[in-house]
């Protein structure tokens, strides 16, 4: 499909929040190479307009109205991201703007923050705006802006916070020192520069110019040092029509999307409460049935299949996804199995002596599961451990022999084998996690988070491990781990409340519904089936 028909159809092609998001990025980047419109030999060159500003730009600084304006180096070839039209220039952001500098606030005035402004709608949020005294004026109270200032924040979390001033205000309006002020010249429009400092080029030069630990920012000098594409006056009117119209058919399929949205989530949610009013697996299989038959109709975006997989977590570890089966072992000769195992192990030396923990008291049950499984907990199933970091000095310690596997090696979807790796020397005072354990992030915003290895590894002391015995499935822990109530569970009993941490004795202790040996493959192979062979 080609980019024009595209534009033409996005209507049609396009149905999911995500692809909206895109495509107003895409739009944003044609607009800005130059694609969006076409050229008109008529129009005056941009190479022109730039002349006319520098003559203007002299005028404006010899009447006191801005500062006098600083040199800035023209753009050589290395520096052009993409090609633009012949009409077109590069030129750096700082030679299109006037600085008309900061003030002492000597009167009442209206108070614009980064935070007054709308990242969804890039308008200013009149009701964030403040009349304040000027006694009263903050510090950071000093950007003189005028109607049509272009106002972009210089500061994350704020990044994408631009606008344009409008004269909508009660008093005199300033803005924070946070906010690069943009008074751009004649013949360039303010709409334009306003969107190519929302488009991707820009701000793939702002993260890459980005300093600072606390309060990531970028400086005025990399601000004005920035490069832009200019096209000649009039087609940047008729760009800045074109992404209007084009921005404005793209909300209207927002808003339809929205709707239906709403729609097929009260359909997802009658269909999830059928299968939860189910009183036991078999009442439960003709409304999986219907998901499984309706699936497309049912479940078309991502919100709505992590939903799905939800509910279907919720389901399997209550006993409720697939029937129960008599013929099946009975747990209890499971963690017989599990117990003899522990203790063979140890007698050999290869973990430590297993700690007894305590039965699963009544009012610890968080939910009813079938007679013929039983509450135990995570340390009952295997064998658990935290990992532990080497000396990061010694060099020795580290090397290609086995992967070392840290927070941030674990996505959604996959572990991330290749980042670290120890040698055998770092192996010997790390600790070995055999293929097919189950890794969980234990601090952080990534508590909870865990994945089955598919190799030997070695991670470090934010990770509690566990390494199923007995024919324990690895699936089925996963996927107990990532359900609702054992995702809740971890928060309820971590410490902190910043950078929560639970550990391994903690989460070691958390009740376990654990199903036969049989059942736990017929659950896992029936999430599989539901989820398309797609693993949760």
């Amino acid at each position: 499909m080609t980019l024009n028909h595209l534009l033409k159809e996005f209507n049609v092609v396009i149905d999911t929040a995500k692809g909206l998001t895109e495509l107003r990025s895409l739009i944003l980047g044609l607009a800005v190479r130059g694609k969006l419109v076409p050229q008109d030999p008529n129009d005056e060159p941009a190479s022109e307009l730039l002349k006319k500003i520098e003559t203007e730009k002299q005028r404006l600084y010899e009447e006191g109205e801005i500062r006098k304006p600083k040199k800035l180096n023209s753009v050589p070839k290395r520096e052009m991201p993409f090609d633009i039209p012949e009409s077109w220039e590069w030129c750096r952001l700082g030679e299109i703007y006037g600085d008309i500098g900061t003030t002492n606030p000597e009167s009442k005035f209206s108070y614009i923050d980064v935070s007054s402004i709308d990242n969804n709608s890039y308008e200013i949020d009149y009701s964030k705006v403040e009349n304040i005294s000027s006694e009263d004026a903050p510090s950071r109270a000093r950007r003189e802006v005028k109607e049509g200032s272009v106002i972009y924040s210089t500061v994350r979390p704020y990044l994408m916070n631009v606008a344009i001033v409008k004269n909508s205000f009660e008093f005199k309006p300033i803005a924070s020192t946070a906010f690069e002020v943009l008074n751009v010249f004649q013949g360039i429009f303010n709409r334009y520069v306003f969107r190519y400092l929302l488009s991707d080029p820009f701000l793939d030069y702002v993260n890459f110019k980005m300093v600072g630990v606390a309060y990531p920012a970028i400086n005025k000098g990399d601000m004005q040092s920035a490069i832009i594409s200019i096209p000649p006056t009039a087609e940047q009117d008729r760009i800045v029509q074109k992404i209007e119209s084009l921005f404005a058919e793209v909300d209207e399929l927002e808003a339809k999307l929205y709707q239906q949205s709403k729609l097929d989530e009260k359909l997802q949610m009658a269909v999830n409460a059928e299968v939860q009013k189910a009183p036991n697996a078999e009442a439960s299989k003709s409304a999986w049935n219907f998901i499984t038959s309706n699936f497309e109709t049912l479940y078309h975006t991502p919100d709505a299949i992590d939903n799905l997989k939800k509910n279907i977590l919720n389901e399997a570890v209550r006993g409720r996804l697939v029937p129960q089966d008599s013929n099946d072992e009975p747990v209890s000769k499971l963690l017989k199995k599990i117990e003899d195992e522990k203790q063979r192990l140890y007698d050999e030396g290869e973990i430590r002596k297993p700690k007894k923990l305590p039965p699963v008291k009544v009012d610890e049950i968080p939910f009813e599961i079938p007679e013929s499984w039983e509450w135990t907990r995570v340390g009952d199933v295997g064998v658990t451990q935290t990992g532990t970091t080497p000396k990061t000095s010694n060099s020795e310690f580290y090397g290609d022999y086995i992967p070392f596997i840290g927070p941030g090696d674990m996505s959604a979807d996959k572990i991330d084998y290749s980042n670290n790796g120890l040698s055998e020397k770092g192996l010997e005072v790390g600790r070995l996690i055999p293929e097919g354990s189950i890794l969980m992030v234990c601090i952080g915003g990534s508590i909870g988070k865990c994945h089955v290895v598919d190799r030997d590894v070695s991670c470090n002391q934010q990770i509690n491990t566990i390494t199923p015995i007995a024919g324990v499935g690895a699936k089925y822990i996963n996927s107990l781990f990532k359900s609702d109530y054992f995702q809740k569970s971890i928060l309820s009993k971590s410490t902190g409340s910043a950078t929560p941490i639970i550990n391994r004795t903690k989460w070691g202790n958390i009740p376990f519904s654990l199903p036969p040996l049989e059942e736990q493959h017929r659950i896992v192979q029936r999430i599989e089936t539901i989820c398309h062979l797609r693993p949760v």
